[in-house]
């Protein structure tokens, strides 16, 4: 996985995580699983989906980090 930090399948619930991740702030890694978990209920990105992301109290913050670190929107679909 080179172009993503993480992606994964609803149909199947399975959840792959980048090696990029690795050395990265746990609150980041946490947000990027979180960011995948809301997938499994939200395909797309929805306001329910947005919603549901929102319960994590660093996302702001992560968000960011990984910005910074992919130099474009952070890598997550």
């Amino acid at each position: 996985m080179s172009t993503r930090w993480a992606s994964c399948t609803p149909a199947t619930s399975t959840i792959r995580m980048s090696s990029r991740l690795a050395g990265f702030p746990d609150w980041v890694v946490d947000y990027v699983l979180v960011h995948e978990m809301a997938h499994l209920r939200h395909p797309g990105h929805d306001a329910a989906f947005w919603q549901a992301v929102g319960v994590y109290p660093k996302a702001e913050r992560a968000i960011g980090f990984l910005i910074a670190k992919s130099g474009d929107d952070g890598g997550l679909d």
